[in-house]
């Protein structure tokens, strides 16, 4: 990707055996290198470097009365066996809150068993929704 991309052909596919979807050089860059242009939520990002990348949510919208819902399947089949999803959620959460003085913007779900999309285990997607109707309960009238 990094040779294709140095080429200047961004919008090249990538090869089928690279990613389980049609990607382009570019956009596959953007999302698998550290510090890609969507690497947000990375696992290899320290505290430090998380709160860099995310501490503006907090920042930005304390005052607006914004509420982020940071779920995460724990048995999500994208991230990596090694990473402690639990952990990487809370971490997630701190980041985004850290320049929040009066309320925390970020709150976090974990679903332990849940797969990337909801659909393996049951009562995943149902928490799920259940903790977003709480979610627009506080924000709407």
């Amino acid at each position: 990707a990094r040779q294709i991309v140095a080429s200047n052909s961004n919008e090249e596919m990538m090869p089928r055996s690279a990613f389980w979807a049609p990607i382009t050089a570019k956009r596959f860059l953007d999302l698998q290198e550290k510090g890609g242009a969507d690497d947000f939520f990375s696992s290899d990002w320290t505290d430090e470097e998380l709160q860099e990348r995310l501490g503006h949510v907090g920042q930005k919208y304390e005052s607006t009365g914004l509420h982020l819902l940071a779920a995460f399947s724990g048995s999500d089949e994208y991230v990596p066996k090694n990473v402690d999803t639990q952990l990487l959620t809370v971490r997630f959460c701190n980041a985004m809150n850290v320049h929040c003085v009066d309320r925390q913007v970020a709150s976090s779900l974990y679903l332990p068993t849940a797969n990337h999309n909801l659909s393996q285990s049951d009562g995943d997607a149902t928490t799920f929704v259940e903790k977003v109707k709480e979610l627009l309960k506080r924000v709407t009238p």
